[in-house]
Order: C-alpha cells, then sequence, then structure tokens
C-alpha cells in the first residue's frame, strides 16, 4: 500500500491562508440592499458606510456584504471582474502571456470563493470553473519563474534573478513567500561567505607582498 504523494498543509501554511482571509474582509464590493437606513452606520476597519437606500447599489466590505447576504438583507451582484466573459479574456490573457493579467483583484481568489459560497451568482458553476483555469495557469507561471530563480541563483552568488510578480494575488505571494524568504536567507549566507574568503586570500597576498622589499634590500647589502 502506496503512500499519498501530497501531504497535508502545514500550520505555518493555514496561518497564512487565514490571515488572507482575514484581511479579505476589508475588501469593498457592491451590494443591492432591500433595506433603507438613512443614516451612515460607523464601523471599526473603515470609516463610514451608507447611507442604504432600498435597490440603490451601494459599496460595502465583503464580511458585511456576508453578514447582510446572510440575513436576506441585500443582494450581491456578480463583480464585473467575475462575470463570465470577462473571465474568459483573462484566462486567454494568461495562457498566451509570461504576465500576469492585472485585470483581477489583488485578493480575487477569497472574494472569489466568499462569494461563491454566500451569493447566488449568474452562471456560477462557468465562473467557478474559469476561476479554477486561471489559478491553475497562474501556479504553472509562478512553479516555472520560482525553478528560473533556482537555477539563476545557484550559477552566481553576486546578484540575485528578478522575478516579476506584477499582478500577482495575495494567495499566490503567500505560496512563494516562504520559498523566496529561504533562498534570500540562503544567498545572504553564502555571499557572506564567499566575501569573508576574498578578505583572506587579500590579506595573505598583501603580506606576501610587503615581505619582498624587504628580502631584496637584504640581498642588496650581502652583494
Amino acid at each position: 500500500m502506496t503512500k499519498a504523494s501530497t501531504s497535508a498543509p502545514s500550520f505555518e501554511d493555514l496561518k497564512r491562508h487565514a490571515c488572507c482571509d482575514f484581511l479579505a474582509g476589508d475588501e469593498k464590493i457592491l451590494i443591492v440592499p432591500n433595506f433603507t437606513l438613512e443614516k451612515p452606520v460607523e464601523l471599526v476597519s473603515v470609516s463610514k458606510v451608507g447611507p442604504f437606500t432600498a435597490l440603490t447599489p451601494v459599496l460595502v466590505p465583503l464580511w458585511l456584504a456576508v453578514l447582510l447576504k446572510q440575513k436576506t438583507l441585500c443582494r450581491i451582484p456578480t463583480p464585473e471582474w467575475m462575470e463570465v466573459e470577462t473571465l474568459k479574456r483573462i484566462l486567454a490573457y494568461e495562457r498566451d502571456e509570461d504576465r500576469f493579467s492585472q485585470k483581477l483583484p489583488f485578493r480575487y481568489l477569497e472574494i472569489s470563493r466568499t462569494l461563491l459560497s454566500v451569493g447566488e451568482l449568474d452562471e456560477e458553476d462557468s465562473i467557478r470553473i474559469l476561476l479554477q483555469d486561471i489559478s491553475s495557469i497562474r501556479m504553472d507561471k509562478i512553479r516555472r519563474n520560482l525553478h528560473t530563480f533556482s537555477e539563476e541563483s545557484l550559477q552566481s552568488t553576486d546578484t540575485l534573478p528578478i522575478i516579476d510578480v506584477t499582478g500577482i494575488g495575495s494567495l499566490e505571494l503567500a505560496v512563494i513567500a516562504p520559498f523566496c524568504s529561504t533562498a534570500f536567507s540562503h544567498h545572504l549566507m553564502l555571499s557572506r561567505k564567499e566575501d569573508t574568503n576574498d578578505t583572506k586570500t587579500t590579506g595573505e597576498v598583501d603580506q606576501g607582498d610587503s615581505r619582498l622589499p624587504k628580502t631584496a634590500n637584504r640581498l642588496r647589502r650581502f652583494r
């Protein structure tokens, strides 16, 4: 009986993902309330939200949108970047280009996952499949970039290669952060060792050169 090839996520991985989900709660999304509240509501995370007018779209934090939706006090329309046609264009871009599309919000994975779990979005199944395809392609790009990063960093300890992460998402960034942090630490350690060795070698050469004139002078005296 063989063991599973995939390992369970570590506590640090779960903590990073939970942190990303928590921070995504403050992202603003559009809702359509079915109630009216003339005075704005003061919140801790943001200064104020509202006022609310029935059937009039208003921006609120994601966590509040989820709460109101669960209490059937609002409707959450599909965000423009989550519409099927928009996601199809983003998917085509991700397939054809080496860079990441900047049409997605920084926390697109957390927001979309939350909305798909509580919202009644149009074409929900298509949206979920397109987002999965986009996420898979972007993760493949990240793996290729990290492979290139590893190869180039092994070839030279003078400078580190540059990885373009423009347009990368927060959860995607959380995936590569531990690797990059370790790679930078190892590179710094190797660079310091190399500098120390160079200093020792230079010192030995300098000492040898300083002895040459003295030896030459003694030889001249005994000629």
